[in-house]
């Protein structure tokens, strides 16, 4: 049987160490995913999602009953994200070369075979939709990926964005309306057939 978020919450701060296994085995990927449209790097992400669940762990006993627990650990992640935003802005990059070259590159290793054009439209569809959101003011992104992504509802992303219901709704209409200013080509795709 499972529990709800709130019972394994409260099972921890009692000291049962596998209700935070349990906790982070189901939000691990979710938190991941979260901040990694967040942040748009991968190993910043990593960072990031590790100090969530550090938070969790030392933190505790700073959750509340009364608030949803999801709501709370987003939150965390939020105010994460946002501290490794800062941070990127006033530290400058250092890349590391591991074969002793002056750059550092990334290579993907390509799928071998070719691709079947439905396939290829639907990874050129996702990398354009990816791109547009990734172009959006940050709390206009911050908002559309809870609610699309993650399924949030509208009050549970003003309690995690820390401002009103109405400025949520706002956000997400303005992000909506810019993506489907972005992206006309792709949103009318289908429609005659």
């Amino acid at each position: 049987m499972k529990r709800a978020d709130e019972e394994l919450i409260l099972e921890f701060q009692n000291g049962q160490e596998w209700a935070f296994e349990d906790l982070f085995r189901k939000y691990k990927a979710p938190v991941f995913n979260f901040v990694m449209r967040l942040l748009c790097n991968r190993a910043d992400a990593e960072d990031v999602v590790a100090e969530v669940f550090m938070k969790l762990y030392t933190h505790k006993h700073s959750y509340k009953p009364q608030a949803k627990f999801s709501t709370w650990l987003f939150t965390i992640a939020r105010n994460a994200s946002i501290s490794k935003l800062r941070s990127r802005n006033r530290l400058s990059s250092l890349w590391v070369s591991s074969g002793g070259s002056d750059t550092y590159e990334e290579i993907p290793v390509p799928d071998p075979g070719p691709l079947p054009p439905e396939r290829l439209m639907g990874e050129e569809t996702a990398t354009a939709i990816q791109r547009a959101v990734e172009q959006l003011p940050d709390d206009q992104k911050e908002a559309l990926i809870l609610r699309e992504y993650h399924g949030f509802k509208y009050d549970d992303i003003a309690a995690i964005m820390g401002c009103s219901l109405e400025n949520v709704k706002i956000l997400i209409y303005r992000a909506r309306a810019r993506l489907r200013k972005d992206l006309p080509s792709i949103l009318m795709e289908g429609q005659d057939d």
